[in-house]
Parts: C-alpha cells; sequence; structure tokens
C-alpha cells in the first residue's frame, strides 16, 4: 500500500497481530482511541487499519479489541517511516474469551522492566546459512518441504549455545533463500542458527507484565528475553509452571 490513498495522505497504517499465532485479528469489534478520545480509522484486510488525513502528531493510542487484552501504545512519528508510517500492534488473547483451547499465562511485576517477549527454541522456521555485513544480507536454509514466508518483520535468532537471542528486523526479501536487514547482527552469525518467531508481552509503566501462549500439548518451554534499565536478560520460562522473572 502506497503513503496515497485516493489522493489523500496516509498518516497511519495499524497492523493487530495476534502474538500467540503471529496471524493477523479477524475480530472487527475493534476501539480506537486518541489521548482517550475515540476515532474510527478506516477498516481494510483482516487486522489492517488506516488513517487518513488525521496529521502526524505523537500521540497515545489506545486499543480494545473484543477477545484480546486493552493495549496502550505511544505512537512516535520519528520513529516511524516516513513515506509509509506503520506500526504492529500484537494483541494477547483474554483468557475468559478463548473457546476450545487453553492459554497458559506467564504475569508478575518486576521494578524499572521496561520490555518482555520470548521464543520456542525447537519451533525453528528456518535455520542461517551466511550473513554479509557490508549488505546486510541474511542467506537461509528453508525447512524441508517448506518454503519461509516472512509474514512478520521481527524475528529471534537463537544463539549457538541457546542462552539469548538477537531480534532480528527484515526490510526486503531479495530471494527464494535470502533477506535484507535493517541492521546489521550485533553477534556473531554462524551456519544454522535457528530464526524463530517472537511472542510479544506487555509492560505497563510500574513494571507488570503478562505474556501469553497456547497450550498445544508440546512442551511449554520459553526463552523469555526482557530489559530492565536499558539491561537485557534471558531466563527460560515453563509456562506451564513458571518461575518468577528476575
Amino acid at each position: 500500500m502506497g503513503a496515497s490513498v485516493f489522493g489523500s495522505r496516509l498518516d497511519l497504517l495499524v497492523r493487530l497481530v495476534d502474538t500467540t499465532t503471529g496471524a493477523a485479528v479477524e475480530e472487527r469489534n475493534v476501539l480506537f482511541m486518541r489521548n482517550g478520545q475515540s476515532v474510527r480509522p478506516e477498516a481494510r484486510d483482516e487486522g489492517l487499519y488506516i488513517f487518513i488525513n488525521t496529521g502526524r502528531e505523537d500521540f497515545l493510542m489506545q486499543l480494545k479489541v473484543y477477545g484480546y487484552e486493552e493495549v496502550k501504545m505511544p505512537i512516535k512519528y520519528e520513529l516511524l517511516n516516513e513515506r509509509l508510517p506503520e506500526v504492529n500492534v500484537f494483541l494477547i488473547p483474554s483468557e475468559n474469551m478463548m473457546k476450545g483451547e487453553r492459554l497458559l499465562s506467564f504475569s508478575g511485576t518486576l521494578p524499572f522492566l521496561e520490555a518482555i517477549e520470548a521464543v520456542k527454541p525447537d519451533r525453528v522456521l528456518c535455520t542461517t546459512k551466511g550473513f554479509v555485513e557490508k549488505t546486510r544480507v541474511l542467506t537461509y536454509f528453508a525447512q524441508s518441504g517448506s518454503q519461509m514466508e516472512w509474514d512478520e518483520s521481527r524475528y529471534g535468532l537463537l544463539r549457538a549455545d541457546r542462552t539469548g537471542f538477537e531480534e532480528i528486523e527484515i526490510v526486503r526479501r531479495d530471494t527464494s533463500q535470502s533477506v535484507q536487514l535493517k541492521e546489521a547482527l550485533k553477534e556473531d552469525c554462524t551456519a544454522n542458527l535457528p530464526i524463530l518467531r517472537i511472542v510479544h508481552g506487555q509492560v505497563d509503566e510500574d513494571g507488570t507484565f503478562l505474556m501469553r501462549v497456547r497450550d498445544d500439548g508440546e512442551d511449554q518451554n520459553y526463552l523469555v528475553r526482557y530489559t530492565v534499565k536499558g539491561e537485557v536478560r534471558f531466563q527460560t520460562v515453563d509456562f506451564r509452571n513458571p518461575d518468577k522473572l528476575g
């Protein structure tokens, strides 16, 4: 989608994503609020909403989606693409609204917590082949019998010792086995490192956090990445019997 819609300026594109699956949110019972005031963006494809001619001043976006936890997100235009300002909002399913599928929760409070997310190390999407720092091109091996779709923009690159992961952002798919990253990798990229989906959590100003995953009957051990006062830490968490974060 271009920056103009029928001759008007596109000021914000919002994609609603179920963080437990990575799929677009189909639910259309959605309330958007801008600095506490109700607003009505245009609904397009599943999970896709656009704001046209609303201005590009920073604001606090509040979202209430039926079946999901409420979200508050500051929109800062200096952090968005000027041509196509776009944000992905990762929604956590509500335990009260699930039908026929169990959710596992990990929650608590940790002072000065800024962000939290996780990957499942044994749920590999593809593995690395190599990385060219000058061009920021990452080559990869697809899983047998499958093709990597790169439906999301950010993924986790697992360390060789499996003690942590680096978040990578995809800006372009070059070939069937290569993509270009937004930034150079901070850590060494050897062959056969797993690339994984990221499950995003929510963090309030007081350090209260919430994460949820779907119980698919397999083990539920996740590698959690969390940031405290700018320091990135990792902890393995069994969502069936989670320990405290710390």
